[in-house]
């Protein structure tokens, strides 16, 4: 077969223009769809021989065969690429896209789309800007034998070009005015542009907005929405998320872009089953439910979440397309952030296993896509009962570890609410593994995003915790570490760490013969807790309504877990402060404070007699009067709490037949549904 494949070769060097069309002829014919002859003729040195004729001849029908020829070696073969690179095969192209015959132009562009069709291509050679203008002069509906097909050339470019030279064409008003009118017209060449047009306003909004201009460009992508390829739908739906993005940014818009959204999802949750555009579509969903929550209702109305679920429950779609995997997971995420029907959903399609999982996979924004889906579905109590703790716990602590930042915040949201009422959980972070100090870290890290979740986790894990848990947050957290965080520049993070504080004054409640806890947090704080809370109390101007609420009852739950000392240096330091807040415009910020005095005037079984003081100490500046008066607050909370306070006051200490309340704080990451 060599031999006469070296003789075929040995005829292109005949001076006989008839045999040199015939060798030419018989290479193309040979290699086009047999990989195996294209190398042997690689390796037997034709390619620089054929490009050799596409440079000397000026024979029309020998340009045409040769540029063919050239073509084939380049597509689906690196060799082969890299020969025609190497020969100048690409320029030689180029230069007879210059010449005016039709025929060789549609050949030499053909040649030029498989080029830009194998992998690498750009990184062989880019374009310069002379050559780009010879392609765009031929995007003009007016060469009606080429603008279909140099469009396509420009469209496989784009794919592979440096994002400088993809900026440079999407700001020629030319490309942009050229490929809307292939769009717009009912000629050959409208898919094509619809590609290229996708790629150009994803990279640049100046072509988007160029767009918007244009409503029969818009209106011709909708038709495009019913096309029957499924690539040339989905080019017709990242052209109007594009379009539409731009527009809804633009505040003199029509808003009409709801519409184009309405039809574009139906379309992409079909594409998601279409193999030739597996890749995109993910991605273009989650943007598009990324809009707004009507979308995402819409997306839960359709029933979107069964169509993810079976992709995930099917591997082979899957394995080996990680963008694929990540896109599926991410669109899960969004549909179930909000959304409870979606979030059981996803639970009773036994999808758990298949996220879980996923958490393990090589590719780590599969990993993070993950972990956004655990958060989204753990936002409602009776979600987060089912998920595989056992499973999902381990693996999100260990991308704690991860170098990249904003891989430890995803898991940290992950982890967030699985924290909250699972003790093997809380075990495993704080004393089962390096989480807790991972966590810890981040309380140091300049995003306020990342501060303000560490301590949500923080106040979680220490939410219902065993004493042994406590003590690992306060040695892992030292108080001059944490006191700071109280007066963060960033208004949640203050919110976050009082949380905490009061999850933390909290928690010897749960274990009422832990006095350790209540010992440890003393000495955490070096007793410096109580003034602490009072100067914030004190502080002009107020904090916000959220931090003064869980002052008050971070207050309430240290009098509840505090011994008679305890009490008395609360009383001491803050009656003032919490009569003051009696007074307050907020129900919440009066009940609060309502709950301060309940547990310091209540009685201590194990200490009475304490509490006739600090009831006399409460008479002596008003109190008293005060909750009578509240007993007629517009608040039903607020009388009740009245009316537990002043029973204090009224016996004495003598008839309260329960416990000391106190107040711990359990928010989720996700609102919860109450179920």
């Amino acid at each position: 077969m060599v031999a006469k494949q070296q003789e075929v070769i040995d005829r292109l060097r005949s001076s006989v223009r008839s045999t040199r069309l015939k060798a030419v002829r018989d290479i193309k014919n040979q290699i086009i769809g047999n990989k195996n002859k294209k190398l042997s003729y690689v390796r037997l040195q034709a390619v620089p021989l054929v490009v050799e004729l596409l440079r000397e001849t000026a024979d029309p029908h020998l340009l045409v065969q040769t540029a063919a020829a050239v073509g084939s070696f380049a597509y689906g073969l690196e060799d082969g690429l890299r020969a025609v690179v190497a020969s100048g095969g690409v320029q030689h192209l180029l230069q007879a896209v210059s010449l005016h015959d039709d025929k060789v132009q549609e050949a030499a562009l053909r040649a030029l789309k498989l080029v830009w069709q194998s992998p690498g291509a750009a990184q062989l050679h880019q374009l310069d800007g002379q050559n780009l203008e010879r392609i765009v002069s031929l995007l003009s509906p007016s060469h009606q034998s080429t603008s279909e097909i140099a469009t396509q050339v420009l469209a496989e470019y784009c794919q592979w070009a440096q994002p400088d030279v993809v900026s440079r064409l999407a700001q020629d008003p030319c490309i942009g005015t050229s490929l809307m009118q292939l769009i717009i017209s009912e000629r050959a060449g409208r898919e094509a542009a619809a590609a290229a047009l996708a790629l150009l306003t994803s990279r640049s909004s100046s072509m988007a907005t160029a767009c918007t201009h244009v409503p029969q460009c818009q209106s011709a992508l909708m038709g495009l929405l019913k096309h029957p390829a499924p690539a040339t739908r989905l080019a017709a739906c990242i052209c109007l998320q594009n379009i539409c993005s731009v527009a809804d940014a633009d505040e003199s818009s029509d808003g009409n872009s709801e519409s184009a959204y309405r039809a574009m999802l139906p379309v992409l949750l079909k594409l998601l089953h279409m193999p030739t555009v597996l890749e995109q579509v993910p991605q273009v969903l989650t943007d598009l439910l990324q809009r707004s929550p009507a979308m995402q209702k819409a997306a839960n109305d359709s029933d979107a979440v069964s169509s993810l679920t079976t992709i995930l429950h099917h591997e082979h779609t899957w394995h080996n397309r990680p963008r694929f995997k990540e896109g599926v997971l991410r669109a899960l995420s969004i549909l179930c952030r909000d959304h409870v029907d979606a979030r059981w959903n996803v639970v009773q399609r036994a999808s758990l296993a298949q996220i879980a999982k996923a958490l393990e996979d090589p590719d780590i924004k599969v990993c993070t896509a993950a972990c956004a889906c655990i958060q989204s579905l753990s936002g409602s109590m009776k979600c987060l009962r089912e998920l595989p703790l056992a499973q999902l716990t381990p693996s999100a602590v260990r991308l704690l570890s991860h170098a990249q930042p904003e891989v430890q915040l995803t898991a940290l949201k992950a982890l967030t609410n699985l924290l909250l009422d699972a003790d093997t959980v809380k075990s495993c972070v704080a004393l089962q593994s390096d989480g807790l100090p991972n966590i810890v870290k981040m309380l140091s890290a300049a995003d306020a995003d990342a501060r303000c979740s560490a301590m949500w986790a923080l106040s979680h894990l220490v939410h219902n915790a065993k004493p042994a848990v406590c003590e690992a947050v306060m040695a892992a957290l030292p108080w001059e570490q944490f006191s700071p965080l109280l007066q963060d520049p960033d208004s949640t993070v203050q919110e976050r760490s009082f949380m905490m504080l009061r999850n933390m004054a909290a928690c010897s409640v749960w274990h009422r013969s832990s006095e350790p806890v209540q010992h440890s947090t003393k000495t955490w704080s070096q007793a410096t807790t109580v003034p602490v809370l009072v100067a914030r109390l004190q502080a002009a101007p107020q904090p916000p309504e959220q931090v003064l609420m869980h002052i008050l009852k971070t207050l309430a739950n240290f009098a509840a877990t505090g011994g008679e000392a305890y009490r008395d240096a609360v009383t001491n330091m803050a009656k003032e402060c919490i009569n003051a807040h009696l007074q307050h415009e907020g129900v919440e910020i009066r009940t609060a404070a309502l709950w301060v005095i309940i547990n310091l005037t209540d009685r201590d079984e194990h200490e009475p007699g304490g509490e006739v003081k600090r009831i006399q100490q409460f008479q002596s500046i008003g109190v008293e009067a005060r909750l009578r008066e509240m007993l007629q607050d517009v608040s039903y909370d607020v009388r009740e709490r009245a009316t537990s306070a002043l029973g204090n006051f009224d016996y004495g200490h003598t008839e309260n037949d329960g416990e000391m309340s106190f107040e711990p704080v359990h928010l989720m990451e996700v609102p919860v549904d109450g179920s």
